[in-house]
């Protein structure tokens, strides 16, 4: 059996790319440009544009699983693509924002709600991932950590923050036995973290100190547009960060019930990507 993992190049589709090794999987990863792709040894490579529909037979070709990570307006051409190869089960990373109560009127979760609909529609299994926050997001404080300095709005917002490796760990398992279909699983670290508490633990694992400077709402939706956020993000996302302020976001034990393991904290995320902010 051959699992396609969309979006390879990100840090989620590279870590369900080694998951999926690590358990002697067959592996077939996809990018737009495959030859930029660096994949653990013995992974083929394939380009495919997910939102164009004629570029995706070879890569769903012999396919029995798909990691994807889409846009709504490519989705409905892969649900095609992969009815038409045959495909048994798809795992989609979606977004938690699908899941709270705002979210009919939340941009971020609108997008991630089509895809979804194309998705759990379609005549093959499927499962949704519903991360919250990602650790990930924490490596946009690169350039200010270098200059000894945290900048944040809401520093006291507590987030569910995910180790990417759990999130590829949960999708890995269930392509490879087929479990939890026509499920939605809410992921999330083991607890509510602060940007605060985030900044303590990194500058404890980088052994430097780190000034936190709290940035406005207006501030930081500037430097968000700035590294390329899509201009209809930002609002959304510090409207969650400032509910989370009185009221820290939840956190699931999903990670341990699909993975018989316990979510990693943010502190083994800071120490995994210590060489991120050398």
């Amino acid at each position: 059996m051959t699992i396609l993992v969309t979006g390879a190049r990100g840090h989620v589709g590279r870590a369900v790319l080694e998951a999926l090794v690590a358990a002697g999987q067959d592996v077939r990863a996809s990018s737009r440009d495959a030859t930029t792709l660096d994949v653990p040894d013995g992974v083929a490579k394939v380009s495919a544009d997910l939102e164009d529909a004629s570029t995706l037979d070879a890569a769903l070709e012999g396919v029995s699983g798909v990691f994807l990570y889409t846009r709504p307006q490519g989705v409905d051409g892969v649900v095609k693509a992969a009815e038409a190869a045959g495909v048994r089960h798809v795992v989609l990373l979606s977004s938690a924002a699908t899941l709270e109560p705002e979210a009919a009127q939340g941009r971020i979760a609108a997008l991630h709600h089509a895809a979804e609909q194309a998705v759990t529609a379609a005549s093959f299994a499927s499962t949704v991932l519903n991360p919250g926050a990602f650790a990930t997001n924490t490596l946009a404080w690169r350039a200010d950590v270098a200059e000894g300095v945290v900048r944040t709005a809401y520093p006291d917002a507590r987030i569910g923050a995910i180790h990417e490796r759990d999130i590829a760990d949960v999708a890995a398992r269930i392509l490879i036995d087929g479990s939890h279909d026509g499920e939605s699983l809410p992921l999330t670290g083991p607890e509510p973290i602060s940007f605060r508490e985030q900044a303590e633990v990194l500058a404890d694992v980088l052994g430097r100190p780190l000034r936190l400077e709290e940035l406005t709402a207006e501030q930081a939706i500037e430097r968000m547009l700035a590294l390329g956020w899509p201009p209809e993000v930002p609002q959304s996302v510090l409207d969650a960060w400032k509910r989370t302020v009185s009221e820290p976001s939840p956190v699931t034990d999903v990670v341990r019930e699909v993975t018989g393991a316990a979510p990693r904290t943010f502190r083994q995320w800071a120490e995994d990507h210590r060489a991120d902010f050398a």
